[in-house]
């Protein structure tokens, strides 16, 4: 590569906490220490993987962008398929031919239509890939790549050319070390050998993966973090001794942060206990219809409802069951219509409106719950899907919605390397495609994000106060707050919970 134009490579370490980097990461520690940093970085609700991609890889929130869950019941769908599910390409290619999926432009549609590339390799599942760039056989030279499954790679040309190499990849494995270097290795042996991309994106599966089976603390996450590390700085090595003067930016990034999980609980089987009729996907799978049961359930710590009737009656039932649940946690439901903006309650009387989360959408449930947890530990409670001990993530904890940021390059040439205004992916988002002169004059790709620039790092101009705020509502003796920040015009939340203390998260 001997062209000195603007590009960006990303790297993003899946799951990451920022307060778990120092121990385990010392070349991605170091880079943090010299680079633009941000200590109120955070992730979108819920803090779930497959909704934060879309919004790091779009600049909208989910609100907007329609991908509400990992997974979630479509209403609009039919038969076995009605669920969509994330981390599956079948699923996500059903769905997207039903209606898009992501309801608005990506960077990759932005990138292609001003005759821009973006290239995907990723070490996390195939769907997660896939939601990182959804149609990339639409554009010439674009790809997206799981090194798990290249057999799925966009477009065919680069498929064939990959597995001419590299077979189908790699098998998951935990620790995930073969992916995390697959990753690495394709880039130097494929990407810079063609040419580097415009956008180039390296996204490592740990250490969610390691923590999702492991713990966040166990040695063997810590080893999946030290691998990533390893990967991370070949790429840092190469970016300090070419790429730095050829007019690429290294960013950093994580997508969510992680909780603890020590307590299980079965809310779809207490929900039956009391009466309803409960199906799951997997229900579905087996030949449950929605139609002859009163509620899907999709999910086991972040959860949605959907109500075959949604009636006021039946509404109000179902909420006045979960709140007389110890170990239900934050409960929102969609706001009411013609609402005011900042509206603090949904459409349930004494829940939260998913508005004042950025999570509110036609394809929502009625009614989404956060299973109790503790914003002091980061302990949570949750269904069975993962042991005790275990990490997860999906609420507005701070282990959860903390994450990371990173930047270096000579688009940024502020004085001030750490910043401490509140940011969040669109915002990142909207910088890398400002940048890359990807929003102005395009009348085709609409709508345009609203996020902002992170301008504190660009030129240092343009700081603002920041105030902060402590939203509270009560139904009976439930209670839940949430906490959110306003900085130049933006909203951000930096924390919710039910109040009070629950027993098994003490």
């Amino acid at each position: 590569m001997t062209e000195n134009k603007t590009r960006f490579v990303i790297i993003g370490f899946d799951g990451l906490r920022p307060d778990c980097i120092e121990k385990d990461m010392p070349a991605l520690a170091s880079f943090i220490s010299r680079s633009h940093r941000w200590s109120r970085y955070l992730a979108t609700f819920p803090t779930e993987t497959y909704v934060n991609h879309p919004t790091i890889f779009s600049g909208f929130r989910p609100n907007q962008h329609g991908v509400i869950a990992n997974a979630y019941y479509n209403r609009a769908a039919n038969g076995k398929d009605c669920v969509f599910v994330g981390s599956s390409v079948p699923s996500i290619e059903a769905h997207d031919s039903l209606s898009d999926l992501i309801e608005v432009p990506s960077l990759g549609d932005r990138l292609g239509r001003a005759g821009k590339t973006l290239r995907v390799i990723c070490a996390n599942s195939s769907g997660s890939t896939r939601l990182q760039h959804i149609h990339a056989d639409r554009y010439a030279g674009h790809m997206n790549c799981c090194v798990h499954d290249i057999g799925l790679t966009l477009p065919e040309s680069e498929r064939e050319q990959l597995q001419t190499r590299w077979g189908n990849g790699v098998s998951l494995k935990f620790p995930d070390f073969e992916g995390t270097k697959l990753v690495a290795d394709m880039f130097f042996d494929y990407e810079l050998a063609k040419g580097l991309g415009d956008v180039t994106i390296l996204w490592i599966g740990e250490p969610d993966h390691s923590s999702h089976e492991f713990g966040i603390f166990n040695e063997k996450t810590s080893q999946a973090r030290k691998a990533a590390d390893d990967a991370f700085k070949r790429v840092l090595d190469w970016w300090e001794a070419e790429g730095k003067t050829q007019g690429v930016q290294l960013a950093v990034i994580s997508d969510h942060g992680h909780g603890e999980v020590v307590a299980h609980y079965d809310l779809k089987a207490k929900l039956i206990e009391n009466g309803w009729k409960v199906i799951s996907r997997a229900d579905i799978v087996n030949g449950s219809s929605p139609k002859d049961n009163d509620i899907v359930m999709v999910g086991d710590y972040t959860l949605g409802l959907w109500l075959t009737d949604p009636s006021e009656a039946n509404l109000t039932r179902l909420r006045d069951e979960l709140m007389g649940i110890e170990q239900v946690g934050m409960i929102f439901s969609q706001p009411r219509p013609n609402a005011e903006i900042n509206e603090v309650e949904g459409r349930v009387k004494g829940t939260f409106s998913e508005a004042l989360v950025f999570s509110e959408n036609s394809r929502g449930p009625d009614l989404r719950v956060t299973m109790r947890n503790n914003p002091a530990t980061g302990r949570l409670i949750m269904g069975h899907s993962l042991e005790i001990g275990a990490g997860n993530h999906g609420g507005l904890l701070p282990a959860e919605i903390n994450s990371l940021l990173a930047i270096s390059g000579d688009c940024f040439k502020a004085a001030e390397l750490e910043h401490t205004e509140p940011a969040g992916h669109d915002d990142f988002a909207v910088t890398v495609m400002t940048l890359m002169d990807l929003l102005d004059g395009d009348k085709v790709l609409q709508p345009i994000p609203s996020a902002r620039i992170l301008d504190e790092a660009i030129t240092g101009k343009g700081r603002h106060d920041c105030e902060e705020e402590i939203l509270t509502i009560q139904e009976g003796h439930f209670m839940q707050y949430i906490q959110r920040v306003r900085f130049d015009g933006h909203i951000y939340v930096t924390e919710g919970a039910r109040s009070g203390v629950c027993t098994v998260l003490k």
